[in-house]
């Protein structure tokens, strides 16, 4: 019995020593976490290509995934400051593409955002070339 106790408590352990804190990007994706909303033109292909655009321009940390199990969603994540790793400090645009050929996007984030982030996780999308300076 304390050898199973034992083991448990190592477990335990070893699940908070995760350097992501536990978080993952579909935690993010959570109401309570909501920012903004929006409906897009764009398909995921001009989507990408933008943000390829403001890889180049602008920030290489800007990141598009598309997600392999439901293809009609996608994420375009940024750091929430500079150099940030943990899915916990990303700034996440959330793709959801539509039967009306509309693309819904969310941006989600841990930590309060200001106006800022939230247009620059649009701009990101809808001006690729326009690049914001750190808040």
């Amino acid at each position: 019995m304390k050898k199973f106790v034992a083991m448990l408590s190592l477990l335990a352990l070893a699940g908070c020593a995760t350097g992501d804190k536990g978080f993952s990007l579909n935690v993010i994706e959570d109401p309570l976490y909501l920012r903004a909303e929006r409906k897009l033109e764009q398909d995921f292909v001009q989507i990408q290509r933008a943000v390829f655009q403001h890889q180049a321009a602008c920030n290489p940390e800007v990141q598009f995934s598309r997600d392999e199990l439901y293809p009609a969603n996608a994420r375009v994540t940024k750091p929430f400051r500079p150099g940030a790793t943990n899915s916990s400090e990303m700034v996440v645009l959330s793709l959801a593409r539509m039967t009306s050929g509309l693309t819904r996007a969310r941006v989600y984030s841990y930590y309060a955002t200001t106006n800022n982030q939230v247009q620059e996780m649009f701009d990101i999308v809808l001006n690729p070339e326009k690049c914001h300076t750190v808040d």
